[in-house]
């Protein structure tokens, strides 16, 4: 009985030993890249998220991904999804086709697949909105300010729209609203915040360099604003430089942002005739980006120290 019990008890192990090997090995042999995955994953989120990457959808640049990345790992589509995780789609490592996503290799054209596939690239990106705009729209009696437009918490602020805007506990600046969606609402400052400073200290290839240091370090402190990743872009369709990301709590305004306006008067408030501001957008001169002086939207040398700086922000209704 004994004897038999042994004989049984190794039959086990053989059969357990077997099982363990055959499952490890067939796993092995059905994904040998899932160590490469997972890391390139991970190496996914960090590189977003260490270049202030600006999730305007769920869909990553990959064009831009690669320029920051480089891994044996090509992607057709990657996403990210709002629980910090990461999908790589129609990927491939040396002529192997993966789906990946959390810790597992997908098959493709699966039901399991294709439903988290949509789910994740129809996800809206989860936005912190911070203080809304009526609790950032004050009054001043000294700058003859005695009420707040109506606009801030219903109806539509119209293009114009001057507000009084509470950016820290201490500072309040004047901004003129351009666009109101109904959910979010883009405002220009009503003069410049710095003067006398260049674009950028050579030319136009990597964008307002000079710009944004200036920017960031004079936005920095108003903590009212939500600090947020901000992609600056040049418009053109042939690119002077690529976009620049930054974590910022505003920005500077575009060509486009100011071009549908530049018949309005409030645009070119507190002006001189030898002064103006920057704009974010270059042109495909080398030397040359777009500024707003009085009166007009016009073109400078990156390099001149006769301009400045005007924030734009973008602030939350509801």
């Amino acid at each position: 009985m004994k004897k038999l019990s042994v004989i049984l008890t190794l039959i086990l192990i053989v059969f357990v030993g077997y099982f363990v090997y055959n499952e490890y090995f067939k796993k092995v042999e059905t994904n040998p890249y899932e160590n490469t995955l997972r890391d390139y994953s991970n190496q996914v989120l960090a590189t977003i998220k260490n270049n202030n990457y600006l999730l305007e959808t769920t869909k990553i640049d990959t064009d831009w991904l690669n320029s920051k990345l480089e891994s044996l790992v090509s992607c057709q589509e990657i996403y990210y999804s709002n629980e910090d995780k990461i999908l790589l789609h129609k990927c491939s490592i040396n002529d192997i086709g993966s789906y990946y996503f959390y810790d597992k290799i997908y098959e493709q054209n699966t039901d399991e697949y294709n439903n988290l596939y949509e789910t994740i690239k129809n996800q809206k990106i989860e936005i912190e909105k911070g203080l809304l705009l009526k609790d950032l729209a004050t009054i001043d009696l000294n700058l003859n300010i005695t009420e707040v437009d109506s606009c801030v918490s219903e109806g539509i602020c119209e293009a114009g729209t001057l507000l009084l805007i509470q950016v820290n506990d201490v500072e309040t600046y004047q901004f003129y609203v351009l666009n109101d969606d109904g959910e979010k609402v883009k405002l220009i400052m009503a003069d410049n915040l710095v003067n006398n400073i260049m674009y950028a200290p050579s030319d136009n290839s990597d964008g307002p360099t000079e710009a944004l240091t200036y920017l960031k370090k004079e936005t920095d402190d108003w903590t009212n604003l939500e600090e947020r990743n901000v992609k600056i872009s040049d418009e053109n369709k042939d690119k002077a430089y690529d976009d620049v990301y930054e974590k910022l709590r505003a920005t500077l305004p575009s060509y486009n942002d100011v071009y549908k306006f530049k018949d309005k008067k409030y645009l070119y408030d507190n002006l001189s005739n030898e002064s103006g501001y920057w704009l974010s957008t270059a042109t495909n001169k080398s030397f040359y980006a777009w500024s707003v002086v009085k009166n007009d939207i016009k073109t400078n040398d990156v390099s001149i120290e006769i301009l400045g700086i005007r924030p734009i922000i973008e602030v939350y209704k509801y």
